[in-house]
């Protein structure tokens, strides 16, 4: 017997509300490609072909069941194809060479009974598409050495695209030295407060801004500088903070590197030079926005809108980065002959990291305390409330409330009857 039919399983498929079904198949297909588009250069004979990913696979399928209740067993199949079907409740389809696939019906499904020629033999015609996975995984087996382990990943990745900067020529590297202190200003201005908070760190920090300067001046290559850079970026990000406030400024700091390049092309300016850019805004900004994931992991959150206030920088800036990325490339595809595609790697890394980011932090969230919004109907006093709410008037429940709520020191003493408080239970 040859060793691809012993390594066939038994065709099977399990309905999102657990109904199993075995039926019978006899070819087995699938349907996959490419998402390209073509763009066709002016007065010249060729087209840039542009790989946009692959399409979603299919798998048109013709089943049947036979038997004495093969009837039954068809039209119970026929039913459990109209399900609700969902990307976290998809149906599970297991071919005989290509194992469990997550997957939905696409076409129509088609059943007929033949009740004379090929008598006992109930038919059902159905198109598959695989669903993916949720966005967001969930969190079980993820922690934040997971997430930092792959930020460390993008790095390498993020350094095989650097190398393709292009800088021998003095109008070229005058132009990548004034965009890499651009982004330098930014990380400073945004993360100094940040660095500031450890004496190491703070050294750290500064040590490498100096370094960076005299790599520019002494003429070190593109990939050196870039990698320094992301150190600047990368090095705050994991000091321990009670705080949003680091979560905050690595989001302005990530927007605003994005921001920074914004505007910048054109498509009559030296084409070098565009692409060097585009280069550079891809690997900042795409790094930027997973060392905010990382700053929002390493928060020690004390209430769940603490949580999805992070969660709104981080999605918000992964957003802003993928968009920008897109325009780029518009803007770079023209009349011309080598244009910047964004880098499919460095892109798929960014959405896994922010999606494992937000996985990690729903689930810490359901362990804090939730919002609640009270409009005092009778004048009261900030200890008085801290006991109602938090039946303790230990002097860290008091500063929170006062903290929460940014009593001034009159309502501290006397909080007025239609003021606004703000307790989490």
């Amino acid at each position: 017997m040859p060793d691809w039919v012993e390594r066939l399983d038994k065709t099977s498929y399990t309905s999102p509300s657990g109904k199993i079904f075995f039926p019978k198949i006899d070819l087995i297909t699938r349907v996959g490609g490419k998402k390209a588009s073509l763009h066709e250069i002016l007065n010249k004979n060729i087209a840039i072909p542009q790989d946009q990913g692959n399409r979603v696979r299919r798998y048109p399928c013709d089943f049947y069941f036979t038997g004495n209740n093969g009837d039954t067993e068809s039209d119970n199949f026929f039913e459990a194809l109209h399900e609700k079907y969902t990307i976290a409740n998809p149906g599970i389809l297991k071919l005989p060479n290509w194992g469990n696939i997550r997957v939905m019906p696409f076409s129509e499904p088609t059943q007929t009974h033949n009740l004379v020629n090929g008598a006992g033999i109930f038919r059902i015609s159905v198109e598959f598409i695989t669903v993916p996975l949720i966005k967001y995984p969930t969190a079980e087996g993820l922690n934040d050495s997971e997430v930092t382990s792959d930020i460390t990943e993008l790095e390498n990745t993020l350094n095989e695209a650097n190398k393709n900067i292009d800088i021998d020529e003095p109008s070229k590297r005058s132009a990548f030295n004034a965009k890499i202190r651009t982004v330098v200003a930014v990380v400073k201005d945004s993360l100094s407060s940040v660095a500031n908070r450890v004496d190491d760190i703070n050294d750290t920090f500064r040590s490498i801004q100096s370094d960076i300067d005299s790599a520019l001046s002494a003429g070190v290559t593109a990939l050196e500088i870039m990698s320094q850079v992301n150190n600047l970026i990368r090095l705050p990000s994991q000091i321990a903070d009670s705080t949003i406030s680091k979560v905050q400024l690595y989001s302005q700091m990530a927007n605003g590197i994005t921001n920074s390049f914004v505007g910048f092309f054109n498509p009559k300016s030296d084409r070098t030079v565009e692409l060097n850019s585009a280069i550079m805004y891809q690997s900042f900004s795409s790094f930027a926005s997973t060392c905010l994931s990382e700053a929002a992991l390493f928060t020690d959150y004390n209430t769940r809108d603490m949580v999805m206030t992070s969660l709104d920088f981080i999605n918000d800036s992964e957003i802003l980065s993928l968009e920008n990325s897109s325009l780029i490339y518009q803007l770079l595809t023209g009349n011309i002959e080598t244009i910047f595609k964004p880098d499919h790697n460095t892109n798929l890394e960014l959405l896994l990291i922010t999606g494992k980011t937000n996985a990690i932090l729903l689930e810490r969230s359901f362990s804090l305390k939730a919002k609640k919004t009270i409009i005092l109907s009778a004048p009261s006093d900030a200890i008085t409330l801290t006991y109602k709410y938090y039946k303790s008037v230990s002097l860290s429940n008091i500063e929170f409330f006062i903290k929460t709520n940014n009593l001034n020191d009159n309502e501290i003493i006397e909080t007025p009857s239609g003021r606004e408080i703000i307790v989490y239970v």
